[in-house]
């Protein structure tokens, strides 16, 4: 792949692409690196966070990718591409932009979603002093997809006792146990763990460190796999009707807000969310957060890719020409190779970022 193509096939050329990319721009470049895991080649892993624009500016647009891992591959070249155009010198006044590149490098590195401990990071943000939150229905969706072996037959059996499982307990129900986030089966899906990830604390040390003394900061949250394939949808989680809502709307538009071209029937009610913590780790700051998903493939694939990656994790010892696969197939799901959905995401993510930082410079 050419070094001048924002996209990549490996974290490692992700990373020098983002950080030559930052460079340039002139950013202040800080790095975090894991404390105990390594990349498939040894490699260390890292949070790179690259700041832009005055360092006392009171407004910053915050731009992070690679919270579920494999998904960063499309936010990083979003980033990247988006480095090479902008011109720091023609931000808007008392404004900032902060790049959080790789939430979750181990699973950006392996070409998986979750951590190094199968949690789901956008599920770990929940205060783990209090009791975990509670998803009982998740122990009828685990005995359905949990299996000794992969077979394509017995997948579609899974999938056929999945939707008899919505049938009986409704959209709502359904997605909620499935995809709300479930923390009392560590080889489950949408595991939310016990303890904070590095990750996590990795954030947590670098938001507090980069936006200290911000009065408004504007957070997108760079994922791929829900909507149209070739499309985005925003999600707001935001309660409808507050200042923020109302911000979200005026910058993107009526669909920030009405989640236009989601495919689930129904959003989960997730639990852990990055984005709900951003906005109480500022809260002297006015926020602003959004999820923007770019759509990959059909809900039935994304949820099978799922399924697959969460049944390698509990089997390692897999057959290999079985695992590279199923490797293929969630690479494919999550980042996909046809060089027009790549474009669109570039075109798409410019004139995201571009107006929120209007947004941000009027406001």
């Amino acid at each position: 792949m050419h070094a001048s193509d924002p996209f990549s096939e490996t974290y490692a050329q992700a990373r020098a692409k983002f950080l030559e990319a930052a460079r340039a721009a002139g950013a202040d470049i800080h790095s975090y690196c894991h404390d105990t895991q390594r990349g498939p080649d040894g490699e260390a892993l890292y949070l790179d966070v690259a700041r832009l624009g005055g360092a006392q500016a009171s407004r910053m647009l915050v731009v992070g990718c690679g919270t579920h891992g494999i998904e960063g591959y499309s936010g990083s070249a979003a980033q990247t591409d988006w480095l090479r155009r902008l011109d720091p010198s023609r931000l808007p006044r008392d404004t900032g932009v902060l790049l959080l590149h790789a939430h979750n490098p181990w699973g950006f590195a392996h070409a998986l979603r979750f951590t190094e401990e199968n949690v789901d990071l956008n599920r770990n943000f929940v205060d783990f002093s209090q009791p975990l939150p509670q998803n009982p229905r998740y122990a009828e969706v685990h005995a359905l997809i949990a299996r000794d072996h992969w077979d394509e037959q017995d997948v579609e059996a899974i999938f056929r006792k999945l939707s008899d499982f919505r049938e009986s307990v409704g959209e709502q129900v359904y997605s909620d146990a499935f995809n709300g986030g479930q923390y009392s089966h560590p080889t489950g899906i949408f595991y939310g763990g016990t303890r904070q990830q590095w990750s996590n604390r990795a954030l947590r040390e670098a938001i507090a460190t980069h936006l200290a003394g911000v009065r408004q900061a504007a957070f997108i949250d760079l994922h791929t796999g829900i909507g149209p394939e070739r499309g985005h949808v925003f999600l707001c989680f935001h309660e409808a009707g507050s200042p923020a809502y109302e911000r979200a709307r005026r910058w993107w538009g009526e669909r920030a807000v009405n989640r236009d071209g989601v495919t689930h029937k129904a959003v989960a009610r997730y639990q852990g969310l990055l984005v709900d913590a951003f906005v109480a780790m500022l809260p002297e700051a006015e926020t602003t957060a959004v999820v923007v998903e770019f759509g990959t493939l059909p809900r039935p694939r994304m949820q099978r890719a799922s399924m697959a990656a969460r049944w390698l994790w509990e089997h390692q010892d897999a057959d290999g020409a079985l695992r590279a696969t199923l490797m293929r197939d969630i690479r494919e799901a999550f980042y996909p190779s046809a060089p027009d959905w790549r474009a669109g995401v570039l075109v798409q993510s410019r004139e995201i970022f571009d107006r929120a930082l209007a947004g941000l410079g009027q406001d």
